[in-house]
């Protein structure tokens, strides 16, 4: 039994390393941003796993709103596909915890649609978000829902927030520093830097790994065939 335990904690502790060193991955290596980001959120969750087997208290997921952040070095049309992402959750948020479904709280679509305010305006970029969107696949399977991008069976709350995650991801992908000013955000400096493009996306790394740990939590499969799908 004692050797068991052992192995646990050691789990436990290689889990919380293994957090970090992938969110470092995700902010140094930015060819590998998407594998830091997911890899630190599934980090996130076995630790989450085996705090419960060693009776820890640790704190539930948490979505971040991009709180104290005065700029980001991320050109304007990846933060503006970003903050509509964090748009179209918000709203379904809103429309499932009306209706009682699944995890979906008033604060955690207030959280999203948060985000998407700030993510706009440090974009500099004209404000399209819908706004509001067709949510009637959603409410004609509020439990559980086939994921497009893998084809399985998932909570749907959980569905909805590994899908803005993926959006996000690929919209950080698709970024760059272009010294071209009209394409950058507007609180970002002409003169970039190593260090500034490093903290912007540990910084966005750190957010969309908040979604996707929240998507775990709620019953999103945590195998590797389903995050990186």
């Amino acid at each position: 039994m004692a050797d068991r335990s052992r192995h646990i904690v050691m789990r436990y502790l290689a889990a919380q390393e293994a957090v970090s060193d992938w969110a470092n991955t995700a902010a140094y290596c930015p060819a590998r941003f998407a594998d830091g980001t997911l890899r630190s959120a599934q980090a996130r969750h076995a630790v989450r796993l085996m705090a419960s087997r060693l009776a820890i208290d640790i704190a539930q997921p948490t979505l971040s709103r991009c709180d104290g952040i005065d700029s980001l070095d991320v050109d304007t049309d990846s933060l503006a596909a970003m903050a509509a992402a964090e748009d179209q959750v918000g709203f379904a948020m809103e429309v499932f915890a009306a209706r009682s479904f699944g995890h979906a709280t008033l604060d955690i679509s207030d959280r999203h649609k948060t985000t998407s305010q700030r993510l706009i305006s440090l974009s500099g970029a004209e404000d399209n978000r819908a706004k509001t969107y067709d949510v009637t696949q959603l409410l004609a399977n509020p439990n559980t829902i086939v994921d497009s991008a893998t084809g399985l069976y998932a909570p749907t709350d959980a569905v909805l927030e590994m899908n803005c995650a993926r959006s996000e991801i690929a919209a950080v992908a698709a970024s760059s520093t272009s010294s071209n000013a009209s394409t950058k955000s507007q609180t970002t400096s002409d003169d970039h830097s190593d260090d500034s493009r490093e903290q912007s996306l540990g910084m966005l790394a750190s957010m969309i790994a908040d979604r996707v740990d929240l998507a775990l939590d709620w019953g999103y499969p945590a195998f590797d065939e389903a995050l990186f799908a």
